[in-house]
């Protein structure tokens, strides 16, 4: 839903009141307090970086894009972060997925001991998305994020 939502309004550009936040916000509020939906809003932010850099709206580097360093960009990337932090859903189906959106969102961010240790809980076990948008190898972008983040610790 989140990545569909993002792709409307592309001449909208980086509106923080695009549709696919509020959608991302409410779904997050209305869940419970352990579940992974928190993470939606981080999600939602990644598609509608992948929708904007791919109509050329936005720099193809996503950590140079500045994408992430808006104030409501911080602020959904700390919530989903300090939701994570005390999260014990190892089983979720999603897990290693939203790991790797959170992980990116804070390499992206410049976070890089947060970015660390999402890293080392996600092992090898990278996901195509997000660390192929917009149009990268998604092997080589996850592991150049996780060799900086990690030197950095």
């Amino acid at each position: 839903m989140a990545a569909r939502l993002a792709e409307r309004h592309v001449g909208a550009g980086q509106d923080p009141l695009h549709e696919v936040y509020d959608f991302a916000s409410w779904a997050a509020e209305q869940a419970p307090a352990d579940s992974p939906l928190a993470v939606l809003p981080v999600v939602a932010h990644t598609e509608r970086y992948r929708v904007l850099a791919a109509a050329g709206g936005r720099p193809a580097g996503p950590a140079v894009s500045g994408h992430w360093t808006s104030r409501r960009a911080r602020q959904v990337m700390k919530a989903a972060f300090d939701w994570w932090l005390e999260w014990e859903g190892e089983d979720h189906p999603r897990n290693r997925l939203d790991l790797n959106f959170l992980a990116h969102a804070k390499y992206c961010e410049g976070r890089s001991a947060e970015a660390a240790a999402l890293f080392h809980r996600i092992g090898p076990h990278a996901t195509p998305d997000p660390w192929s948008y917009p149009d990268r190898d998604p092997h080589h972008a996850f592991l150049a994020a996780r060799d900086a983040a990690l030197g950095s610790v």
